[in-house]
């Protein structure tokens, strides 16, 4: 391996880039989303979920499934590199500087290996920041040295830095970060690969057959309509890339799910799926993690209701879109999925869970399975007199082949009971009254006087995968 060669790319042919914004807020960022608990007889979250981030793609077609800000199918990221640092050296001022690096960051995002770029004989990797100090990359590919391979400013003044490794040989899939100071380790906020250890959170250059990751798709907009952009993270269990017809998860409030310092703990839902597959409870299978925005409680709910600050709530229609006609398709597109209902589910908590069951109630024919924990059910007549997803149920069930979860902690006696245990109970008894066969296609579970937080739901979702399991199994 020999030094970073980096005048060699500002010599490069000039490219006219898009103009579009792509800033990926990074899995485990400080931006949590973090439920409330409190003991009433509904218990709703504080609308305080993390900031989303400004950045939109392009309008994207309808009938292509995936976001037209892709590359192009012969793009060579090396090449495009060099293009981006020769138009660097001849932008005019800052804010030129800016849309180009943007606007590669977008289409690298979504190209099919993404960041850090690999390609023959090279390894390049792109950082901003402004923080100060020396910066460096490294990894098991040089023993961890923090000095083999420092990064350099392309522009002077402007927050890019690149590092471009020579490879005298073809580089193993293989960990890395950034270093600064020689001293201060951090993970590649963009690479799409990153998963966590013991000494917190790093970068992966490709896939390992050996061991589970996640990856990333920063600011996702495909069919998200009138909605805010988010990031969407995939766990992906090991192995699972060489295999076929995978189940799929798909999770809310993306940003508690993975993260070890997400709030409470978050949900572990990598090391807690990782388990329950070695222990042969659940198939390999994906998990899709979709993170939430500030207009959570709008786009988990279903109707209108009142809180006491007036009426809010009610897009769950626009994100059943965009989930059915965006990110699955997409997922779809890009994994080795099984497509159909019957290995197709849907979970989440709190309003959550309310949202999980209204997408398998308007979408039976994309979601086969649906979960709910801590499920806000009674929300449309908390302030307001709107149909709850009870009363959506009762007026037209999904087929009964629909596979439904549900759980609460907390306790009664009700009607003023904690955690939405009342509500739970009351739509147990609805679904049963409805044909729905406790212990076949219904799984009620109760967790007597649990919180309503993180810690408490990462608890039940051993439990869960088990559940889910059996219904994958018995799944044609």
């Amino acid at each position: 391996m020999a030094d970073p060669v980096l005048s060699r790319l500002v010599l490069a042919a000039a490219v006219v880039l898009s103009a579009c914004r792509g800033d990926g807020v990074p899995a485990g960022s400080d931006e949590s989303g973090s439920e409330s608990t409190t003991a009433v007889t509904t218990i709703v979250p504080d609308d305080d979920g993390p900031a989303s981030t400004t950045s939109s793609a392009e309008d994207t077609a309808a009938d292509t499934g995936t976001p037209t800000d892709l590359p192009p199918p012969d793009l060579d990221p090396c090449e495009r590199v060099d293009e981006l640092l020769g138009e660097l050296g001849r932008a005019a001022d800052d804010e030129a500087l800016t849309a180009l690096t943007d606007a590669f960051f977008t289409e690298i995002a979504y190209s099919e290996h993404g960041l850090p770029i690999l390609c023959e004989g090279r390894l390049v990797v792109l950082l901003v920041d402004d923080a100060g100090g020396s910066l460096s990359v490294t990894g098991d590919f040089d023993d961890w040295d923090p000095t083999a391979h420092p990064l350099a400013q392309p522009v002077a003044g402007f927050p890019l830095w690149v590092g471009d490794v020579a490879l005298a040989d073809p580089l193993p899939p293989s960990l890395y970060k950034f270093v600064r100071d020689g001293s201060e380790y951090f993970a590649d906020p963009r690479a799409r690969r990153f998963a966590w250890d013991e000494f917190g959170e790093y970068s992966l250059t490709d896939a390992r057959p050996d061991a589970s990751h996640h990856e990333r798709w920063p600011a996702f907009a495909e069919n998200v309509g009138a909605l805010d952009p988010r990031d969407v993270v995939v766990f992906v269990p090991a192995g699972a890339l060489a295999q076929s017809d995978l189940p799929v998860l798909y999770m809310h409030d993306g940003q508690n799910l993975f993260a070890p310092d997400a709030p409470f703990g978050g949900w572990r839902v990598g090391p807690t799926l990782d388990q329950a597959i070695a222990d042969g409870l659940v198939p390999p299978m994906l998990v899709v993690g979709i993170g939430n925005t500030p207009a959570r409680l709008d786009e988990y709910s279903h109707v209108e209701d009142d809180l006491g600050g007036g009426p809010i709530g009610g897009r769950a229609d626009e994100y059943a879109d965009f989930l059915v006609g965006g990110v699955k398709p997409f997922v779809d597109a890009r994994y080795p999925t099984r497509t159909d209902a019957g290995a197709t589910a849907v979970v989440g908590s709190s309003m959550g869970g309310l949202v999980s069951l209204y997408l398998a109630w308007r979408h039976p024919d994309v979601f086969g399975a649906a979960g709910s924990m801590s499920g806000t059910l009674g929300w449309g007549r908390m302030g307001a007199d709107n149909d709850r997803v009870l009363e959506l149920y009762e007026g037209m069930p999904p087929p009964p082949q629909t596979w439904l979860y549900l759980d609460s902690g907390g306790a009664g006696p009700c009607p003023d009971g904690t955690d939405n245990y009342c509500e739970t109970i009351e739509m147990r008894d609805l679904l049963v009254a409805l044909g729905w066969s406790e212990g076949d296609d219904l799984v009620w579970r109760w967790a007597e006087g649990a919180s309503h937080d993180e810690a408490a739901w990462a608890d039940r979702l051993p439990g869960f995968f088990a559940d889910l399991g059996v219904w994958l199994g018995s799944s044609p």
